[in-house]
């Protein structure tokens, strides 16, 4: 395929690389509120690259739309929020049908309107094929080495569930969902948790998680991360999570 630059921002940029699609992979947006630009300048363009290339793709009779959303459309992660801020991950185990939260987020609130342009869209053409992808922070191999050495509890992500997920597995179930999924709406959390050594999921949300609502008995809870809906759907199961022990305080 050859490399196209246009401005999503445009509408009239973005159909001539939709023209004789059958599928789009929407990437584009600013990726976060650290990236340079205004939080108004996040919601706003972010806001306008979702409308016009979901728009494109429905005027132009594209089947498949896959939304690359964020965790953040559910678990809030407000602008300024202090260090030792109160958890407001929804539930263990975290999965994609959480309801979304993005509080005082403007990157986050992108998100889930964009989601929501998704769900508007299959609801008014039924034989589209919509999904959102909630990813958590996407990794490399910089992020195994990192872990390999014992890291004090500050440095990891409570605030996001303890996931992320690798690059390599975010490709292999974009492709899966190109192939397999049916249509309608779909939203999925596809995760790794991390796992802390020594500890059982149970041990980690009590000593960690403890004011998170549960869906079953924490002694029942074999992960963090409930990746039924994947395996069901797509087939899709990332590599094994990474293991960290945590640095003597």
């Amino acid at each position: 395929m050859p490399l196209e630059l246009a401005d999503l921002r445009e509408p009239e940029a973005v159909y001539p690389l939709l023209e004789g699609c059958q599928a789009v992979v929407h990437l584009g947006n600013i990726p976060s509120l650290k990236a340079g630009s205004s939080p108004q300048a996040v919601l706003g363009d972010n806001a306008c690259m979702n409308a016009n290339v979901f728009r494109a793709a429905v005027d132009l009779g594209v089947q498949r739309i896959v939304f690359a959303s964020s965790l953040q459309a559910m678990i809030r992660l407000d602008e300024g929020r202090a260090r030792d801020a109160r958890l407001t991950v929804p539930y263990f185990p975290l999965d994609g049908d959480a309801p979304t939260n993005p509080g005082y987020n403007f990157y986050g609130l992108s998100k889930e309107l964009g989601e929501r342009m998704l769900r508007i869209l299959s609801e008014r053409y039924p034989e589209l094929t919509c999904t959102s992808l909630r990813f958590p922070m996407l990794a490399g191999a910089w992020f195994r080495e990192r872990l390999a050495e014992p890291q004090p509890p500050s440095k990891l992500n409570f605030d996001e569930g303890l996931t992320y997920l690798e690059f390599a597995d975010a490709a292999k179930l974009v492709a899966l969902v190109l192939e397999r999924q049916t249509p309608g709406y779909h939203q999925y959390f596809p995760a790794q948790p991390v796992t802390l050594a020594g500890y059982t999921p149970a041990r980690t949300l009590a000593e960690f998680f403890p004011e998170i609502p549960l869906r079953c008995a924490a002694e029942q809870i074999e992960s963090l991360v409930d990746l039924s809906a994947l395996e069901r759907d797509l087939g899709f199961r990332p590599a094994p999570p990474l293991t960290v022990q945590l640095a003597e305080p």
